[in-house]
C-alpha cells in the first residue's frame, strides 16, 4: 500500500501509486517480468522520498535521468503523463491482467501465483467473486487447492476485510470530503451518503453515494470524479455506477447516479439493511406494489407510484418516515406502519 502524507506532493503521489500498481502487473504476469516489477517499485518509492514536485522535471529528461533508479524509459513515462495525466503502457497492462483482482496481491498467503491460477482455473476477476468462489466450494475442483489451503486462503481474506473497516468517524469525514468534492462537480443536483455509513454503524467497511444527475450528463461527472487526486484506482466504471479505491486507507467508495424521480428509491434502497429491505418489498407486494432501486410500481400496470424521495416512499406504503439509523428491521417497520 502507498502511505498516505500531505507532505507528499499530490503529482507524486498519483505517479507513485500507478508505477507500483504497474509493478503489482508486471508481477502477476510472471518470473520473467519480475525486473521489471522491482524497477517500477523503485521508482515509486523515490517519487515517494522527493521533496520537490516531479513537474519541476517537465521537459528534462537528462535531469529525470539522472535520478537514482530512473532510466530513460520510465523517465519518458513520467514526462507523458505530465503532459496527459496518464500512462499509455500502464493502461495497456490493465487490459492484459485481472486489475481489481490485483488488491488482494499484498494480502499475506495470497500472492501472484495463487491469484494467476484461480483466474486461468475459475476466470476470478475481483475479490468479490473470490469470496462467492470460496462460498460455493468452486476452489476445491482446482489443482493444488488442498483443505488447509483454502482454510488458509478464507482466514487471509477475513483479516484482510477487518483490517480495512474503519471508525464511523473517519468513515463520516472521509465520506464527507468525498460528498463535498462531488458536490462541486457541474451536472451533480445532489449527492447524499448512503449504506452503513448513513445508519451510522460503529464500523465501516466501504462508503455508497447516491448521486443525482441527468443521464446526459452522467458520463462526463463520471470522468471529472475519477479524475479527483484523492483517488487511487477504478474498480467498475459504468453509466450509472462507479467505484474507485481511495489513497487514503485504500478505502472503497461506491457511487450510484440515478435520475431526479429515482433519487429517493435509490437512497432507500442503499441505505436500509438487507433484511429492512426486503421486509419493506414484503409488505408493497402485499398490498400489490413492486419496491426497488428505481421506485414503488403497481405490479400489474407497471405504473410508477412513487420514488422522488424516501418521504414519498413512506407515505405511500402508508409509514411513518423511519430514520436511517433505525433501518435494521428491529420492529421499526411494524411500528412506522399507519394503523387506520
Amino acid at each position: 500500500m502507498i502511505p498516505y502524507s500531505a507532505a507528499i506532493p499530490a503529482r507524486n503521489r498519483v505517479l507513485s501509486v500507478i508505477f507500483s500498481q504497474m509493478a503489482d502487473c508486471y508481477r502477476y504476469l510472471g518470473n520473467e517480468e519480475r525486473f521489471r516489477a522491482i524497477a517500477y517499485d523503485n521508482v515509486a518509492k523515490t517519487l515517494l522520498n522527493m521533496k520537490e514536485d516531479i513537474i519541476a522535471y517537465n521537459n528534462n529528461l537528462p535531469a529525470l535521468d539522472n535520478i537514482r533508479g530512473i532510466g530513460e524509459s520510465i523517465a519518458e513515462k513520467i514526462i507523458e503523463f505530465l503532459h496527459t495525466g496518464q500512462v499509455h503502457t500502464f493502461e495497456e497492462l490493465k487490459k492484459k491482467v485481472p486489475f481489481e483482482l490485483l488488491e488482494l496481491m499484498h494480502v499475506n498467503g495470497i500472492g501472484a501465483a495463487t491469484l494467476r491460477v484461480l483466474h486461468e482455473s475459475l476466470g476470478i476477476r475481483n475479490k468479490e467473486e473470490l469470496i462467492t468462489a470460496l462460498q460455493t466450494h468452486q476452489l476445491e475442483k482446482v489443482k493444488g487447492f488442498g483443505q488447509q489451503k483454502i482454510e488458509n486462503l478464507q482466514r487471509a481474506l477475513k483479516l484482510y476485510r477487518e483490517s480495512k473497516r474503519m471508525l464511523l468517524k473517519d468513515a463520516l469525514k472521509i465520506g464527507n470530503d468525498i460528498i463535498n468534492c462531488i458536490r462541486k462537480i457541474p451536472g451533480v443536483e445532489q449527492a447524499s451518503l448512503a449504506g452503513s455509513l448513513r445508519r451510522k454503524k460503529d464500523t465501516i467497511g466501504d462508503i455508497d453515494i447516491v448521486i443525482e444527475a441527468e443521464p446526459r450528463k452522467r458520463k462526463r461527472i463520471i470522468e471529472q470524479f475519477v479524475k479527483l487526486p484523492t483517488i487511487k484506482r477504478i474498480l467498475v466504471k459504468g453509466p450509472t455506477k462507479v467505484s474507485v479505491l481511495l489513497l487514503k486507507g485504500d478505502v472503497q467508495v461506491d457511487c450510484r447516479l440515478v435520475s431526479k424521480d429515482e433519487f429517493g428509491a435509490a437512497l432507500l434502497y442503499f441505505t436500509g439493511n438487507k433484511e429492512h429491505n426486503i421486509k419493506l418489498r414484503t409488505l408493497a407486494k402485499e398490498r400489490g406494489y413492486k419496491i426497488n432501486e428505481y421506485g414503488i410500481f403497481h405490479l400489474k400496470t407497471h405504473r410508477k407510484m412513487a420514488g422522488a424521495t424516501e418521504e414519498d416512499m413512506y407515505a405511500f406504503l402508508q409509514m411513518k418516515f423511519i430514520p436511517p439509523e433505525q433501518r435494521l428491521n428491529k420492529g421499526e417497520i411494524e411500528q412506522a406502519v399507519i394503523r387506520k
